[in-house]
């Protein structure tokens, strides 16, 4: 849920058109690529297992369209607050800029030579800790960011879970359909040709 700040003399900024974001569930209802009542069933069980992972495919991807858009929709929502709160308190003071001195020492860090033998290649973000409570004396702006970066985290979280569920599934009736063909393709051999292809 999110909370809103009044502003002076009690007022509070108006509610955003846009429900808070609560939970990804609703994604995963994508539409029926076909007419369920119009498709012929399948005439055997490779066919069956093709159609289920074609359809595993179009879900798949039908539901990381479903969470794009809700995730996209709860960053409208968070700047849409912050802009209407922020036109009822007014802008913040602009913050003075860094002294000369501290200026060129950045410029001067930045200039320095590369150390032998240092790998700056950055491999591992330290994931960012969601579950942190944002201060409530943090500044508008800064707690909109934050709002923002952990709607990024959590949406990253989401899409690769939800990818690695989805493989495992996938992987699943990818092995049944390779099984089936096996069975189907020995059916038709000669005794010692099934010996040969089983390796015995």
């Amino acid at each position: 849920m999110s909370q809103q700040t009044p502003g002076p003399a009690g007022q509070r900024p108006p509610a955003s058109k846009i429900p808070p974001l609560q939970h990804i569930a609703p994604s995963i209802f994508v539409p029926h690529e076909d007419d369920i009542l119009k498709v012929e069933p399948p005439r055997d069980r490779v066919e069956r297992l093709k159609r289920i992972l074609k359809t595993i495919d179009y879900n798949r991807e039908g539901v990381k369209e479903n969470l794009m858009y809700m995730f996209e929709r709860e960053k409208r929502r968070i700047i849409e607050e912050a802009t209407a709160t922020e036109a009822i308190q007014g802008q913040p003071k602009i913050r003075p800029g860094l002294p000369t001195e501290e200026v060129d020492a950045i410029i001067s860090s930045m200039e320095a030579e590369a150390q032998p033998g240092m790998d700056y290649n950055i491999q591992d973000i330290p994931q960012l800790d969601t579950q942190r409570p944002i201060p409530p004396d943090m500044p508008l702006r800064d707690r909109t960011v934050i709002q923002l970066l952990n709607l990024i985290e959590n949406g990253l979280v989401e899409l690769r879970n939800y990818e690695g569920h989805m493989a495992g599934i996938a992987d699943y009736y990818t092995k049944c359909l390779e099984r089936e063909l096996a069975i189907i393709n020995e059916a038709g051999m000669r005794p010692e040709e099934r010996a040969s292809a089983r390796g015995f």
